[in-house]
């Protein structure tokens, strides 16, 4: 992205929740740069702390609630991640339990909750078996402050932590002054305000080819919005022929199939997480379904077999990067 001559830009870029984190400030007339070093300080401290204290398996909160249940004790939650129990439970219901929160000990039985190091190879099916007997078993969260018994269950935040985050980032930016910024999580970006004169311009990384090569499929203008991708070529591993990406269907306990990415662009950071998981879940064609059934307008979706697929509203917004042939479901 390119900015006018005259908005001056402030930009962090820092390690966090597992990925590479940017913050960048549009400037206006007037902001000095120390207010802005300021606030990108502020904000890298927000996001590295809430990656430790939201992480399933590390010496944070959500990691000590977690021990607390696998224990088969009663768990009280962590007073600063309340919040976000409930919003990922209400997000869950909507979901119809295709995006689970409590699904923890099946992410690391796969070996995805290590991000440096996942796993190779499938577990055994009768641990799956046992581990998704727990899930079934398990009480549903009631809104309150304690959770449990529920033996063999972590809660995991991976499919809506980054939506959270990202939002209160740019909450906390605009309470300082900085109402045209852009913060970058891995998959989960969001921008508020313009760059300037324009909006903010984001691309949507091709998954054919590999990462590293920031090759776009198609780029977009958004204002006031997240864009949110899962992909299968994020964390996971090839056996057999096989590709096992980190996002694991609640119902079989596996890896979803069906869809090699899916993007949703939507105001609220959460929703596009946390349903964006759902629609991966539900697959190449069941997604458009669940997608009306949420009041998802705006998703582009690139199934295994190469097909590209769009919603009417996002199709009308894209800029393809390359020849592409886009399959409108509504």
């Amino acid at each position: 992205m390119t900015a006018p001559a005259n908005t001056p830009i402030a930009q962090r870029i820092f390690l966090a929740m597992g990925t590479r984190v940017s913050v960048t400030l549009a400037c206006s007339d007037g902001q000095r740069p120390e207010a802005a070093e300021a606030a990108l300080n502020e904000i890298e401290s927000l996001i590295s702390d809430f990656g430790r204290n939201a992480w399933a398996w590390g010496s944070g909160a959500l990691g000590a609630f977690n021990r607390e249940l696998l224990a088969g004790r009663v768990a009280t939650l962590p007073a600063t991640l309340q919040s976000l129990f409930n919003r990922a439970w209400q997000l869950r219901e909507r979901c119809g339990g295709l995006y689970e929160p409590r699904i923890g000990a099946l992410v690391r039985l796969w070996g995805f909750a290590d991000v440096e190091q996942p796993g190779s190879a499938p577990p055994a099916p009768a641990r799956i078996a046992a581990l998704l007997a727990a899930l079934r078993a398990a009480p549903n969260y009631d809104g309150g402050a304690t959770y449990g018994p529920a033996p063999d269950i972590a809660w995991d935040f991976g499919g809506i932590g980054k939506g959270h985050i990202v939002d209160l980032a740019l909450a906390r930016l605009h309470a300082a002054g900085f109402s045209d910024a852009m913060v970058d999580a891995g998959g989960n970006l969001a921008a508020r305000g313009r760059r300037g004169e324009r909006r903010w311009h984001v691309g949507i990384r091709d998954p054919h080819v590999p990462a590293e090569s920031q090759l776009l499929l198609a780029s977009l203008d958004i204002n006031d919005e997240t864009v949110n991708t899962h992909g299968d070529d994020q964390r996971g591993f090839d056996f057999q022929g096989r590709r096992y990406a980190h996002i694991l269907d609640p119902r079989s306990g596996e890896p979803a199939q069906g869809l090699r990415a899916l993007t949703v662009v939507h105001a609220d950071g959460c929703r596009a997480e946390a349903e964006g998981a759902a629609l991966f879940v539900a697959g190449a064609e069941q997604w458009p379904t669940l997608a009306r059934q949420l009041g998802l307008d705006q998703v582009l979706a690139v199934a295994s077999d190469g097909r590209i697929q769009a919603t009417t509203a996002l199709a009308a917004r894209l800029l393809p990067q390359r020849e592409i042939a886009i399959e409108i479901v509504d």
